[in-house]
């Protein structure tokens, strides 16, 4: 199941739990405190959606500084039934794992971002999978996530069954990582298939149709309804563009309106940063021009601010300039806007 508000974004419990992984690593932490939605007071929000851009930078943090790109599923054992929230327990409530696991791929919105992440289930009467691709990110960024994904249904199905389940074999679409040997013990087989066609997991399926030892009847209904709540309310905090605006609107107030500047906020080269504005339809020059406009008129209905210093804040040679821009937007002169805001002040000389 798909949610638009969660498009973009993943569940702040993933993006708590890779933070938290990049801390414990001791990284340094300065690049993703850049992030506004990476903050404390985002990260302690239950119901908060994190921007897919920003959790792929700790991702990439991730893989810089742990041991290569298999680290995405040796995390999944620093990370007990409960870290991810309401999807963990979508896993252990159905009457039987292959109920669990259909459900969990269903609501997947609930923890990933339905826009990158695709999970499909393949059965034969024999055996049961899970296929998972991921987004067209970097290539180190992109296994990590592909091998996170893959041990999560396996440490999951684990915990739902109350054994140590071992899976008849797992695919990956990349080469054999350095830690390829720990990755044969986490996931209980030699069974690995490295350059798949698609990245798997596949259990037998006996296996998978045995009864959950700890199911409730019926709660596995209840939880599929909790979900669909859950996602109604997702509370995207921002998106990568949300960001970048925010970033520029800063940049005004700094007088530090640049590309070097904000793509280096952003923690991006200026190249990046072009082109990921091509990628959303716009330019530099567009976005600077509309963040302008967003200030301006900011201040003209809710400051007395003179009219000289206005157009110096948002880049503007003198007030003439300033004056042109504003009719250009509004149709309006700036007294005018001011006026119907009630915040009429005396103009400077040479008008207002």
């Amino acid at each position: 199941m798909q949610s638009h508000n969660a498009r973009g974004t993943i569940s702040v419990h993933l993006a708590r739990f890779v933070v938290d992984a990049l801390r414990r690593s001791g990284a340094g932490m300065d690049r993703i405190a850049r992030f506004h939605d990476l903050g404390p007071e985002v990260l302690g929000n239950d119901l908060a959606r994190v921007s897919t851009p920003s959790a792929l930078a700790v991702w990439e943090e991730l893989t810089l500084c742990e041991a290569g790109t298999a680290v995405g599923a040796l995390l999944t054992e620093e990370a007990p039934i409960g870290t991810f929230g309401l999807w963990d327990y979508l896993v252990t409530s159905g009457p039987s794992l292959r109920e669990s696991l259909r459900q969990v791929v269903e609501y997947n919105a609930v923890i990933a971002d339905p826009a990158n992440e695709k999970l499909l289930v393949e059965e034969d009467g024999r055996t049961f999978t899970v296929r998972h691709a991921t987004g067209s990110w970097g290539p180190d960024v992109v296994e990590a996530i592909d091998w996170f994904a893959l041990a999560m249904f396996l440490t999951r199905a684990r915990a739902a069954t109350g054994r140590a389940l071992a899976p008849l074999r797992v695919g990956v679409t990349h080469g054999a990582p350095r830690e390829h040997r720990r990755l044969a013990e986490l996931f209980g087989t030699t069974r690995i298939d490295f350059e798949a066609p698609y990245n798997s997991i596949t259990f037998h399926d006996d296996d998978v149709r045995a009864p959950l030892p700890k199911a409730q009847p019926g709660l596995d209904r209840l939880l599929a309804h909790q979900a669909r709540l859950t996602l109604a309310a997702a509370q995207p905090v921002m998106l990568w563009q949300d960001s970048f605006r925010m970033v520029l609107a800063g940049a005004f107030r700094e007088d530090a309106v640049n590309l070097e500047y904000v793509a280096g906020r952003l923690a991006m080269s200026p190249r990046t940063l072009q082109r990921r504005l091509r990628e959303l339809g716009t330019t530099w020059r567009e976005e600077v021009e509309s963040v302008r406009q967003e200030r301006t008129m900011e201040l003209l209905r809710t400051t007395d601010m003179p009219l000289r210093l206005i157009a110096a804040q948002v880049g503007y040679s003198d007030m003439r300039a300033l004056r042109r821009a504003v009719r250009r937007w509004d149709g309006r002169a700036p007294r005018d806007i001011r006026n119907a805001a009630g915040l009429a002040v005396p103009a400077p000389r040479g008008g207002g």
